[in-house]
């Protein structure tokens, strides 16, 4: 409900009426996390460890702590402390791979994802990742299942979340969405493809006689319905969401969540077919910024895909949009670094 401040109250009184309540106490200290109080949760988490050495979940907790504040070390030694009791977590395995990552360790990634693929050959997040330290066996996008699995267990603490990392899409989609119309006349048929929980929804809904939202995460969508912003919320694909929608749409809008395709094709052609004449479509990118002129876009090894300004430009005007406006901007922060991004903007001939 966001109501933080009496979660907190209620967490704290749980542990003063019987102090073995550690589930009270690792969710105090994810609560204290998410509102930033990083050094409180470290606290709290540090003690429910001296307590409960073997507690996988407070492990990973306290790494995650320690990735928001740049002590990426210190996150893998909790993870590899963690493995030592629970040598198949796959929530710790999971952080531990972000740690390496971020920490530009390669081989120690690699031989992570590999040991587990030999133990959980099925396993979708140790196969994306794989795929992006490899090269081998890239998808052209993110499975359905991944992206439901990397959602679904993120959609409680989305927003806190990306608050904490400056999280701009949503706003920069919306400015330029501003921008190109002009004044708002709730005139407009809207989609909000990739809809998470709603961020989009206050920049769109001015400008909408109807809007509608699609997202693969049922738990995102439920939160979105919270909002009370959309005439349509549904779970799908966003690809077959639009293909299923011919013309219907006035504007497209998809904020940060094309970083989970690689080739953007299916997705312009889609657009574009559910787009009226002389429609809009809005959307963000990652950039793919290094020197080469190939690939034209990367599966990055934190899970999500960067693009080259050249080949979106390519892909949509294909697809039959006119030469699109593309801005370079700066999406969020990630391990205290800014993340690229293209912002583009393209009209349907």
């Amino acid at each position: 409900l966001g109501r933080l401040d009496e979660a907190e109250q209620q967490y704290r009184q749980a542990i003063v009426l019987d102090s073995d309540r550690f589930d009270a106490m690792n969710n105090l200290g994810v609560l204290l996390s998410r509102r930033g109080q990083h050094d409180d949760a470290e606290k709290v988490l540090l003690r429910l460890l001296e307590l409960l050495p073997q507690f996988a979940d407070a492990r990973q907790n306290l790494a995650q702590v320690y990735i928001a504040t740049g002590r990426l070390s210190e996150a893998v030694s909790q993870c590899l402390k963690g493995l030592v009791t629970a040598p198949a977590n796959r929530g710790l395995r999971h952080v531990l791979g972000l740690s390496y990552g971020a920490l530009g360790w390669v081989d120690e990634a690699v031989e992570l994802y590999r040991k587990w693929l030999e133990e959980e050959p099925d396993d979708v997040r140790a196969r994306h990742h794989y795929a992006a330290y490899t090269g081998q066996g890239v998808p052209e996008r993110a499975s359905a299942a991944y992206v439901r699995m990397t959602f679904d267990s993120f959609a409680e603490g989305f927003e806190s979340k990306l608050a904490d990392l400056d999280y701009r899409a949503p706003a920069l989609v919306g400015e330029a969405l501003a921008k190109t119309l002009g004044e708002p006349r709730a005139s407009l048929r809207i989609a909000d493809a990739g809809c998470g929980t709603g961020l989009c929804a206050a920049w769109l809904r001015p400008y909408a006689r109807e809007l509608a939202g699609v997202d693969l995460s049922l738990p995102m969508i439920e939160r979105a319905v919270v909002k009370q912003a959309y005439d349509d919320l549904r779970q799908a694909d966003l690809v077959d969401f639009l293909q299923s929608r011919p013309g219907a749409f006035d504007v497209i809008v998809s904020a940060d969540t094309l970083c989970y395709f690689g080739v953007l094709d299916g997705f312009a052609q889609a657009a574009r077919g559910s787009l009226s004449e002389g429609g809009w479509l809005f959307f963000t990118v990652e950039a793919l910024l290094d020197d080469a002129d190939e690939p034209p876009w990367r599966l990055q090894t934190h899970g999500r895909y960067s693009h080259r300004r050249a080949y979106v430009e390519q892909t949509l005007t294909a697809a039959g949009f006119g030469l699109p406006d593309i801005e370079a901007v700066v999406l969020r922060n990630e391990n205290r670094k800014p993340v690229a991004g293209w912002l583009v903007s393209a009209a349907a001939r």
